[in-house]
């Protein structure tokens, strides 16, 4: 079983170097984040990403024109919605001609029978914990990831929230996941990338696909 990795909050030149295994590294655009990263700072560390990376902006309710400038100013692949954008709104970035992920945030079932009617509109659902103090993503907690026991969509999908090196595996045995997004989980502060900590858990991944080949 080949799974792919997404690595958000990236800042610096040597988080990047040791996330050069991962498939998509994931640029925060949002300004109350603590992983914001501006423009020019994510211009820089382009040249840092491996011919095989795709790098993803993520953005929170935010005006088009600014999408639309980071889309070119940093050669952006990805388009990363996570916020409380609407279908209308997902329906007007297609001008863009970028994939599109849409972050869902999961508290119960509900949520996932919710993330159906955006399907048809994005790239990629990315699951994510729903958090109580309105932060989008990076909370560092899981939820449950029984309620995506035997989900099945058409394209390929991400798992996010609290994933670390020590439950990742179970994180993917439970769910299936073909992707799994991580930030908190490589970081020894809020924010602050470990290269240690990305390195342990793409060695982690690396053992997991051996153990899991079919």
């Amino acid at each position: 079983m080949e799974v792919k990795v997404k690595l958000c909050g990236l800042k610096d030149k040597e988080s990047l170097i040791a996330a050069e295994e991962a498939n998509f590294i994931g640029f925060v655009f949002y300004q109350k984040s603590p992983r914001f990263i501006n423009a020019l700072e994510a211009r820089d560390l382009k040249n840092f990403i491996k011919p095989h990376q795709k790098v993803v902006g993520l953005f929170v309710n935010a005006d088009m024109n600014v999408i639309s400038h980071l889309i070119d100013f940093c050669d952006l692949d990805f388009i990363q919605l996570h916020g409380n954008e609407s279908i209308e709104y997902i329906k007007e970035l297609k001008k863009f001609n970028k994939p599109i992920i849409k972050a869902i945030s999961v508290k119960d079932h509900n949520d996932i029978i919710e993330s159906k009617k955006f399907e048809s509109y994005c790239d990629m659902i990315l699951f994510d914990t729903k958090s109580e103090q309105t932060a989008y993503g990076g909370t560092g907690i899981s939820f449950d990831w029984n309620l995506l026991k035997g989900y099945y969509s058409a394209n390929d999908w991400m798992l996010a929230g609290g994933i670390n090196k020590n439950n990742v595996c179970e994180a993917l045995n439970i769910t299936n996941a073909p992707i799994v997004d991580i930030s908190s989980g490589v970081e020894k502060s809020k924010g602050i990338k470990c290269k240690l900590l990305i390195k342990e858990l793409m060695k982690v991944l690396k053992n997991y696909e051996k153990k899991n080949k079919f």
